[in-house]
């Protein structure tokens, strides 16, 4: 008879057992690891500075910093809801030293049924520049009621001088809103020389309009105002005027 033989196995040691989870860990996939060292990576370069800037602009508003950009704000006269300009509105287009302002104007928030709204748009010539009382709209809503006794009109004219379609354009935007029967539109001269214009004074010259979109988005916000008047504090652009001159200010821009 034969004996069977009997393998002896000897016992793992440490050395055998370190090395065996040396081996699986290096059949451990490391996806996984990787994915979350890009998810910290993301977090760090994207949702931090977000949760920064937006903790800024609360406290900001908090604090009473900045100013509405609305063309618009709303004012209670006797007892009854209106609209009234915004002063406010044009230091997103304007440095300080030359900011051009609307002229005062008032109208109604809920437009009565039977009135016929009518909203100017444009620049100086459209405002009455140098008096509003006698420009343009002002005749023309003197002249409708006139002809036209027993009809409603309200004649609103939100143009001021030195601006062009960068400022017309939210402008209109707004007025969309509150229900305009008319629109006149009286715009042109300015494009030039208005803001964001090819030989304007009011800051930089024709600069692309993905520059001037993003701009004017961040003027929106207050961490935008605050930034842009620190930058007006140290720096400003070389054409930019140093105070209103009327159209003297552009006599030494040509295209």
């Amino acid at each position: 008879m034969k004996r069977s033989k009997k393998t002896s196995r000897k016992p793992a040691g440490p050395g055998r057992e370190r090395a065996s989870e040396t081996a699986s860990a290096a059949r451990t996939p490391l996806v996984p690891v990787r994915s979350r060292r890009w998810l910290f990576r993301l977090i760090a370069v994207f949702f931090l500075p977000l949760l920064l800037l937006l903790t800024l602009e609360v406290g900001l508003r908090l604090a009473g910093y900045g100013y509405d950009t609305h063309f618009f704000k709303p004012w209670r006269i006797e007892g009854e809801d209106y609209l009234v300009q915004n002063d406010a509105f044009s230091f997103r287009f304007f440095p300080p030293q030359t900011v051009r302002h609307p002229e005062a104007l008032r109208m109604r928030e809920a437009k009565a049924p039977d009135v016929i709204r009518i909203f100017v748009l444009g620049e100086s010539a459209a405002m009455g520049d140098p008096e509003p009382a006698f420009g343009p709209a002002r005749y023309m809503e003197a002249l409708l009621r006139q002809r036209y006794p027993d009809t409603r009109f309200e004649v609103v004219n939100v143009a001021f001088t030195a601006i062009n379609s960068h400022v017309l354009l939210p402008i209109a935007r707004e007025c969309a809103l509150h229900e305009g029967d008319i629109w006149i539109v009286s715009m042109g001269n300015n494009e030039m020389v208005g803001p964001y214009g090819a030989v304007t004074v009011f800051g930089w010259q024709a600069p692309p309009r993905a520059f001037v979109n993003i701009a004017l988005a961040l003027q929106k916000t207050r961490v935008g105002q605050w930034g842009r008047s620190l930058a007006q504090r140290f720096q400003s652009s070389p054409t930019e005027a140093a105070s209103w001159g009327g159209m003297s200010m552009f006599l030494q821009n040509r295209v």
